[in-house]
């Protein structure tokens, strides 16, 4: 998991990505240092929650991404279904052009998550 989120993150200039659970637990992570994982995957949990919660009471289905835009960045956040794909993008970053190459690490992860017995 890990050289697939170094892979993504040197391709799209990301400050960092992780995948973590839906409680927030981080299982994989390759970050910068002054950005703590545990805090991201806390801060996408609660937003996958409660968007969840919104989408639901909406009649309009599970999230499958959501991008937030602050003064200092992006973060991306991909539903990789039992997991989710979270990217710390710069501010300056074009959604078009990285959405792409999030898209392919999500795939490429999700076949790693998927269990099979």
């Amino acid at each position: 998991m890990e050289s697939i989120l170094k892979e993504l993150n040197s391709s799209t200039g990301a400050k960092g990505s992780v995948v973590v659970t839906q409680d927030g637990m981080v299982v994989a992570g390759d970050i910068y240092w002054e950005v703590q994982k545990d805090v991201v995957g806390a801060l996408s949990s609660f937003l996958v929650m409660a968007t969840d919660r919104c989408l639901q009471q909406g009649k309009m289905g599970t999230l499958d991404r959501m991008t937030m835009i602050a003064t200092h960045g992006k973060l991306i956040i991909v539903s990789l279904r039992d997991y989710f794909l979270v990217v710390l993008v710069d501010q300056f970053a074009a959604i078009n052009q990285v959405s792409p190459l999030i898209d392919e690490a999500g795939r490429k992860l999700m076949k790693l998550t998927q269990m099979k017995v």
